[in-house]
């Protein structure tokens, strides 16, 4: 969404900063058109005025002092003699002056034209820059004032500015009215809740929120990190509240994700000594929880529906890795954080927040290493740095399972010589025997090749060299080949 509203907010900006230039580009020829007017009108003018002649006079010429009796003005009525050479001299003398007058006027006229034409052609440049300069400024200025104010839109519709210590509601669909989680805010609201499971960082329940039909949520709880040593230092206290404005930064990205096959938060509740995160109840649990059932023939899970659950899981590790920005890395992928909705769908629980909740409840987990046994990629044991290609071989290990029927910690492996699952199914692939992997629930079917197809797969997003491993682009691409 930030990506979405940042393309919006630049196209804005650069639909305003051609706007404007184009408006201040036209203004400045408007000049052209006022100067060229005012030279139309000055010439209508100089046509009505009188022409004046400069007539050189005789020196016997005499000024008569009555009123003029004559059409012409009264500073060009002379007396004149009746002598024909005067009047012959005059003639030629008003000739030659105005023969004269006439060529300086007309050079004169030239000269003042061409300075004219000058004079404008400066004008119009000057005018067009200073209508650019003006236009492209005007156009950043109100792009970023426009920007600014979606921006701000956008995060109050979102309620980024609510306050911090009621609960945020990223789902109002399932949350109608923030009243509803206010029992979370009491010490006592917990304590008449079912407890459905257990991790390294709180417990996790089961709550019925009043509505019209009645909405049943998972609630899960984490914990405030415990200080060693009794009370707690200054650099001790710092430390923890640092961790916990980063979970809650966190947990406001994680909470506007959206994507069918990632588990949505609903809403998030901060409280001075943890954080109640709220998500969608899922009954059929975990994908833990059904392999076990299965196992243990209480419950039966086809071969289409694993293929789907895989496929489900691709679907929502691409977007993790590939769509979202910033990428995410899981960290902790395991079929305890895959859930299972009505439809059998896969959801992926507790993305972008694992290495903040290290869950202990299912499998051993290594003390102040992220991850669990099992599902672990080895290099992170060198490097301590978890990378995408972590995740890829996780999720090579849940493929390996859907299809085996047993996990890393089964006492299966536990009784081998290899001791491990991928060590051992690599052993099976270089024998050719494959088919002694397969859940024997599914063995002698008709799926025989699409199992023995998604093992290869499963060994070859485990490989030793994360090199050597697809990306989960790729992978979504395989798994998505088979059956078709």
């Amino acid at each position: 969404m930030a990506l979405r509203s940042l393309s919006i907010s630049l196209l804005l900006l650069f639909a305003l900063s051609i706007f404007f230039a184009q408006l201040s580009i036209s203004d400045a020829f408007h000049p052209v058109r006022n100067d060229r007017a005012g030279r139309y009108r000055r010439n209508q003018i100089a046509l009505r005025r009188p022409t004046r002649y400069v007539v050189q006079r005789p020196a016997s010429a005499r000024y008569h002092s009555h009123k003029r009796t004559s059409s012409l003005p009264n500073r060009y009525v002379l007396a004149e003699t009746p002598s024909n050479h005067t009047a012959n001299s005059t003639s030629n003398s008003n000739s030659t002056s105005h023969q004269t007058n006439s060529t300086t006027n007309a050079t004169s006229n030239s000269n003042s034209t061409t300075t004219h034409h000058s004079r404008r052609h400066r004008n119009q440049v000057r005018n067009w820059i200073l209508g650019f300069i003006a236009g492209c400024l005007g156009g950043i200025i109100s792009g970023l004032v426009v920007s600014v104010f979606f921006r701000f839109l956008l995060n109050c519709i979102r309620g980024r500015y609510r306050n911090s210590s009621g609960p945020s509601i990223y789902m109002p669909k399932i949350i109608q009215r923030p009243e509803d989680l206010a029992f979370l805010e009491k010490e006592e609201g917990l304590v008449s809740l079912e407890v459905i499971g257990q991790g390294g960082c709180g417990k996790v329940y089961k709550a019925q929120l009043p509505g019209n039909p009645p909405k049943t949520v998972a609630i899960k709880q984490i914990m405030k990190r415990a200080v060693s040593g009794g009370e707690p230092g200054e650099e001790e206290t710092q430390r923890l509240d640092k961790w916990m404005r980063q979970i809650r930064s966190e947990i406001k990205t994680v909470g506007h994700i959206r994507h069918r096959n990632l588990l949505p938060l609903v809403a998030h509740i901060s409280r001075p000594d943890c954080h109640f995160l709220v998500y969608e109840f899922m009954k059929n649990g975990s994908l833990h929880d059904i392999l076990m059932q299965s196992k243990a023939g209480q419950r039966e899970l086809s071969w289409t529906a694993r293929l789907r659950i895989s496929d489900g899981i691709a679907a929502g590790l691409e977007y993790l890795h590939v769509s979202h920005k910033p990428q995410i890395i899981h960290r902790d992928l395991k079929p305890a954080n895959i859930l299972l909705d009505d439809d059998m769908e896969a959801r992926i629980a507790d993305f972008g927040l694992a290495k903040e909740m290290p869950d202990a409840n299912t499998h051993m987990t290594l003390s102040n290493v992220a991850g669990t046994l099992g599902y672990i990629a080895p290099e992170y044991g060198q490097t301590l740095k978890f990378t995408a290609k972590c995740d890829i071989y996780s999720f090579g290990v849940i493929l390996a399972v859907l299809a085996m029927g047993k996990e890393p910690s089964d006492e299966f492996f536990q009784s081998t010589d290899e001791m491990s699952l991928v060590k051992w199914l690599r052993n099976q692939m270089q024998a050719n025997s494959l088919e002694v992997a397969i859940d024997p629930s599914l063995a002698g079917g008709e799926f025989d090749e699409q199992i023995k197809l998604v093992l290869r797969i499963a060994l070859f997003c485990t490989a030793d060299d994360p090199k050597e491993r697809p990306t989960s682009k790729d992978v979504k691409s395989m798994i998505s080949q088979i059956g078709k």
